[in-house]
């Protein structure tokens, strides 16, 4: 029996073209590992990276005429739930003896609205590698769904089943590797806002859960429990992919990696003593308090390239209102140390959290400069379904699907659209925070020195230097440009940043 796995499209990320240029695709880690389980157990499988492709749907109708599958599954984020919407109703029109299942976040929170309005015959919930298994396992006997934990389905006489949960995958260290084999490596080449050019970069995961429960995370709602696989195992997938497919770059798409200066020194070791730090480069994702100088500079002889820093703010009472359970000055420590080191850094900023002004999200914006990371990233925070702040959200404007799944994207005005935002925190509107996301981006990388920084390290090109600064020039003269202007920020670095 042969599955299609299909990681969809995006037409918000295909109606612009600075859109496609910088939001390079990341192969779905998600469908590689319900892939390769499939893959152990008999079945025949394909999968099309729709978003990679750039694919139309036609393309879609084409494959599943041509290789007959028996299921077809979709792995959809709220933002892209229109377009797996799209396309799954147009197989199921020409196909009607396909089974179409959708998983990964936004059918896992929408599983009855998303089988009442025809996107698919059942959802797979949460951690979806062994129910996706077992469901088409039934569709290979003939047999009906009934007592598959962790889905959801439509009978066929319309009604909808709610199957109790399934337990999550006690031992990772189970999983068989991603089907890499099943993606086209070239596809993966360019990562411009991590200084990645020209090589073949792979997600890799050492762990799932988090214990931190930030306000604005959904990462609960598929991983409700931690768990960590064994170093040894990460580091000998990572081999075996460089050496089978030349991948010679590693994101970690953990929640925090490493977990701890313990974890992350025998994980180095470890990379060492295979000699890998000599032929891949990675990064990661961490906490500002998990990082030590020893650390660090471990893990630049171990060929760490970037580390990401979920920093979110530059107010203290805000921070912790969101749950953080991190401090600025922890920040500067962590920023500072990584530069010592010789890594490349990246800063992750939310601007419009609950309880934020404009006098606040421009505190921000001068902590980052403060800061001083290689890269930085200003989003607009955003109720994603599966948080905390998306409950919250819920009850403030009803029950309910949201009515425009595809604007629960930070980035999603990007694109030009002048509706009004998913959420803004009392007292402001769309347009302000608009207009102080574009100041902040634009602010912070036209920066002699951040220019003339990335030039000398070749971290981000002279065409992409000249692309980003159009795209954020022409978004600046569309906005709303009252206001005082992130220019002044260099003359008022930190003056009001709020210390501990």
């Amino acid at each position: 029996m042969t599955v299609l796995l299909i990681n969809p499209g995006s037409t918000q990320v295909d109606k612009s073209w600075a859109y496609r240029k910088f939001f390079t695709p990341i192969p779905p880690l998600g469908l590689a590992y319900l892939a390769a389980v499939l893959e152990k157990d008999g079945f025949r499988v394909l999968v099309h990276d729709q978003f990679a492709c750039k694919s139309a749907d036609r393309e879609l109708l084409r494959i599943v005429a041509e290789e007959r599958p028996s299921v077809v599954g979709f792995g959809a984020l709220t933002p892209v739930m229109p377009d797996a919407s799209r396309a799954a109703v147009r197989i199921k029109a020409a196909f009607p003896a396909v089974k179409i299942a959708a998983g990964n976040i936004h059918p896992t929170c929408f599983p009855e609205d998303v089988l009442s309005g025809g996107s698919a015959d059942v959802v797979v919930r949460g951690e979806g590698e062994i129910s996706m298994l077992e469901l088409c396992r039934r569709v290979r006997d003939g047999g009906g769904w009934e007592g598959v934990g962790g889905i959801s389905f439509r009978t066929a006489d319309g009604r909808i089943v709610h199957n109790p949960d399934r337990e999550v995958i006690a031992d990772l260290n189970s999983l068989p590797f991603p089907a890499w084999h099943l993606f086209d490596p070239d596809r993966y080449t360019r990562a411009p806002l991590l200084g990645i050019r020209n090589m073949r970069a792979f997600p890799v995961l050492a762990s799932r859960g988090c214990d931190y429960r930030c306000y604005y995370c959904s990462q609960d709602k598929l991983y409700k429990q931690v768990r960590y696989r064994q170093m040894r195992l990460v580091v000998e997938e990572m081999e075996y992919f460089h050496r089978a497919m030349g991948i010679g770059f590693f994101g970690f798409c953990d929640a925090y990696f490493p977990f701890n200066e313990e974890s992350g020194l025998i994980f180095c070791e470890l990379l060492m003593r295979r000699g890998l730090q000599k032929k891949i480069k990675w990064s990661t994702e961490t906490r500002v308090d998990k990082v030590t100088p020893r650390l660090l500079k471990t893990m630049k002889r171990a060929g760490a390239h970037l580390i990401m820093y979920g920093i979110e703010v530059g107010d203290a009472a805000v921070l912790n209102a969101v749950n953080k359970r991190a401090s600025l000055p922890e920040a500067e420590f962590a920023l500072r140390e990584t530069r010592r080191a010789g890594i490349l850094s990246q800063g992750l900023f939310i601007l419009g959290l609950p309880g934020e002004t404009e006098q606040t999200c421009r505190r921000t914006m001068r902590f980052a400069a403060r800061l001083d990371p290689d890269f930085a990233k200003f989003n607009l925070a955003m109720p994603y379904p599966g948080s905390r702040f998306y409950d919250d959200y819920r009850r403030s404007f009803g029950a309910g699907a949201p009515e425009h799944p595809e604007r629960f994207s930070s980035w999603y005005d990007w694109t030009g659209d002048s509706g009004e935002l998913i959420y803004t925190p009392a007292g402001m509107d769309g347009n302000t925070l608009r207009r102080l996301q574009r100041e902040a981006m634009f602010g912070y990388y036209m920066r002699p020195r951040v220019v003339i920084r990335h030039i000398l390290k070749g971290t981000i090109g002279l065409k992409d230097f000249f692309f980003g600064a159009l795209w954020l020039f022409s978004l600046l003269l569309k906005g709303d440009r009252s206001g005082p202007g992130f220019g002044k920020i260099k003359k008022r670095e930190g003056s009001d940043v709020q210390k501990k």
